[in-house]
This record gives structure tokens, sequence and C-alpha cells, in this order.
């Protein structure tokens, strides 16, 4: 497997060790805490070495974030070995499970499959669940279950998730990113259109709210629900109040009024999530009375407005959001009376920082206070020039270049009363709160 070490990669390098595969892998951080975590279920992680481990395998798996050109990769054509995927091999483990439920879209895909995979097992349905982030802090994002049902997150990056095969396919939203891929919006839309109309699917869930997934389902074929706070949306959220930024409201669904929900994780965001969810589980055949209860027992999932705790009377917040739309999100759940928002920011990626350079900055402004530091850059070269230096001046921001210098900053000006997050999809997190900062009052 190459490129082992990835989130996405480890949860399949885990399912086929539990099928009895002898699984090896490369990645350029062989000794990281992922390989740990690997090389304790017996999978040897070495760093790239051209032909490597390869020589032995019977099949050489890939990574979609890694280049055409990786060395072990073109060892494996030269030497004759298939070749596929990630999706091709994670689509193949699961194509016998009866009901197979996938979650894909631009944003929140993670939580609503945490979500879903949280309250099926809590109501008795046992799921076996693949998903791209951790399913919380002590485990990975892999669940071992049963054989009958299994949850899948579905990422659109590279078409990716046109190599699963659904049974209902649930799509959050749908809006343009990975320009390095898509060129443009209809392009990233067609992929989703394409997932949702993928032969194996029965039933579609959608948002009922946005705009994308409205356009997506136009002449879909498929049979589809909706969810959303719409009074048109099959599933919707009805007498919506919050308490302590967290959401209660009246879970409604075309049977009827299902129950009254009072969600554990903040934002108005994670109500819309707690709706996909609630579709799916409803389509999975749970029972609706114990629905409510088993959404409000779901805590989160690592890096989705979690709280780390807090230095000097100020708390810090851990948040993986990189799209305009994430970032709106997240700030606006974190918004209180009296005190400062601040954020540091670390843009993902050279292509996403250009092509959504204006967005990226209305977004942040609505911190108090927004820190940039250096963009990480994933996958790619820097061909435009495109800065986080750039970006802070169009904010009204400041940068530094190095999360540890921004978080030194921000610990010396942040006082009893702010809020601090620190936001992107790169190593900003990691860096931060095992870096320079000690929690404790």
């Amino acid at each position: 497997m190459i490129g082992i070490c990835g989130a996405g990669m480890r949860v399949l390098a885990r399912m086929c060790a539990e099928r009895g595969y002898t699984v090896t892998g490369s990645d350029h951080d062989p000794s990281g805490e992922a390989a740990d975590e690997l090389g304790s279920l017996g999978i040897r992680v070495l760093p790239p070495s051209g032909d490597g481990a390869i020589v032995a395998a019977d099949l050489a798996v890939y990574s979609i974030a890694i280049e055409k050109d990786h060395p072990e990769l073109l060892a494996a054509v030269r030497l004759g070995i298939p070749v596929c995927s990630r999706a091709d091999l994670l689509g193949a483990l699961t194509a016998d499970w009866p009901e197979r439920i996938t979650v894909a879209g631009t944003h929140g895909k993670s939580t609503v499959t945490a979500m879903l995979a949280s309250v099926l097992s809590s109501l008795g349905r046992d799921p076996t669940v693949a998903a791209g982030a951790p399913l919380s802090r002590v485990g990975g994002g892999y669940r071992a279950g049963g054989r009958e049902l299994c949850v899948l997150e579905a990422c659109e990056y590279r078409d990716s998730f046109l190599s699963l095969a659904p049974t209902v396919a649930v799509l959050t939203n749908a809006e343009w990113d990975h320009p390095d891929y898509f060129r443009d919006r209809a392009a990233c839309l067609a992929s989703f259109r394409s997932y949702l109309s993928l032969p194996t699917v029965r039933l579609a869930i959608l948002s009922g709210d946005d705009e994308g997934a409205k356009e997506v389902s136009e002449g879909l074929s498929v049979p589809y629900v909706t969810f959303g706070l719409s009074e048109s949306a099959d599933v919707r959220a009805t007498a919506i109040s919050e308490e302590n930024g967290c959401c209660r409201f009246t879970l409604e669904a075309p049977g009827g009024t299902i129950g009254q929900v009072s969600l554990a994780v903040p934002g108005r965001h994670n109500l819309k999530n707690a709706l996909a969810a609630a579709a799916a589980a409803l389509a999975a055949g749970v029972d609706p009375s114990r629905l409510p209860g088993a959404l409000g027992e779901f805590r989160g999932i690592p890096r989705r407005l979690e709280y780390r705790g807090s230095y000097r009377g100020v708390p810090y917040y851990d948040d993986y959001a990189h799209h305009p739309t994430e970032i709106r999100a997240a700030l606006a759940a974190l918004r209180s009376e009296g005190g400062r928002l601040i954020c540091i920011y670390q843009p993902h990626t050279y292509t996403r920082t250009e092509s959504l350079f204006r967005e990226l900055s209305e977004a942040l402004s609505l911190a108090d206070l927004p820190v940039l530091v250096d963009i990480y850059a994933a996958r790619e070269e820097n061909r435009s020039g495109i800065s986080s230096r750039a970006l802070a001046k169009a904010v009204g921001g400041l940068y530094f270049p190095t999360p540890e210098a921004a978080s030194l900053f921000v610990r010396g000006v942040a006082r009893e009363g702010d809020r601090v997050v620190v936001m992107g999809a790169g190593d900003v997190g990691t860096r931060v709160f095992r870096g320079v900062l000690t929690f404790a009052d």
C-alpha cells in the first residue's frame, strides 16, 4: 500500500489485515503515530524505496494523493503487479455487504459518517465503518462490525467515490472544491450527479437546502429523499433553539413527528449533519422512536470544533475547516458575546488558496483577529506565487511563517474572554497543540 499512513489508507490496511491478507506499505513518514498504529497490527511500514516491498506483493494499492511518477507505483507497473486505487479496493471489499451506505459532500461527510455510525451502533445495527477521519480521539477511522451493513465515507476528489457501490447514497451538499482536479463548479456538480446515479443506488438522500445539491437532483432518475430546514424537506427540524451553542429541535419525517433532539455538538451546521444522519438511519430501518436519543449521544470527532483546553483562561479549539463555507460555519459557531475570536489559519493547497482567494478572505474576516501561517502544500508545488502573506493582507490579519510562531504570538495577546480556534486541514493542529502551548490555567 503506497502512502499507507494516510487516514483513508490506514483504514483500508486494517480491513485487509483483518481479512487475513499480508499487508505491507510505504510512506514518507514511516516512524510517526500512524506507522506505530499499523505496526501494532503487524503491518510493516517502510520509507519509499523504488521496488521495496512491491516485489513480493500480489497487489499494489495507491493513495490518490500520490503522484503518478511515484517510484513504487512505477515499479509495480514495470514488474507486472496489478495496481488499483484505495477506492477501487474499498469498493471491492465491501461489494458483498447487503446494505452499503456511503456519505459524500463537499462539507460534513466525516461528521455525518461518524454520527450515522454512532446512531446505528447505539440502536443495535452493528455497522462496519470506514471513515476518512478518526471516529474518536482514541480510535481510528475504522469500526469492525457485522457483515450486513457498512457505512463508508465517500470522497469526490478525482472521482474516487465512483469506485464504490452504494445502495444508499447520501449527499450532504455540493460546492466547488479541489480546483486542481475539477476545472469549475459544473465539473464538480457533474461528479456528484454521477455518484448519485451509480447503478447500485436504490435510494439517494440529499440536502433540500443546499443550492448545489438541488442542482444535482434535477433530472435524477433514482428515488430520493431530502433533509433540511425548509418545510418541503422530507426529514426536517422544527422548533429550533440553542443552548450553549448546541441545537435543540423537533425531528419531523414523512410519517409525522419523531421527537425532541438535543445535540451535544455545537453549530447550525451540525444540526444539518444530524438531519442527514437521521435520514440515512431511517433508510436503514432503525426504530424512529429511539432515534432522537441516539442522535443526542454523539459527542463529535477530532478536529471538528474540538475543545482542546485553555491557556490562562482562554479556551482553544481545533478545527479541520479549510474551505470558505466550512470556515464561516466554524467561526459562526464559536462566536460569543464580549471577547474576541482569534483564528490561526493554515491554508490548504496552493490551487485552493488561489482559486478561492476572495471567498477565503471574506470567510476569515468573520474572526476578530485572523492569523495566517504558510500554506500547507500537500501534494502540490506553488506554480502561481500565491502566499499566506497575501491572504493575510487581504483580510486585514497578521502573517507568521509557522504555526509555532503564530501560537507564540497568540499566547501573548489572547486575554480572558477571548476564544482561539486553530484551523486547517494540514499539520497546524498537531504543531500548535503538541508544540509550544501547555494547557494549564
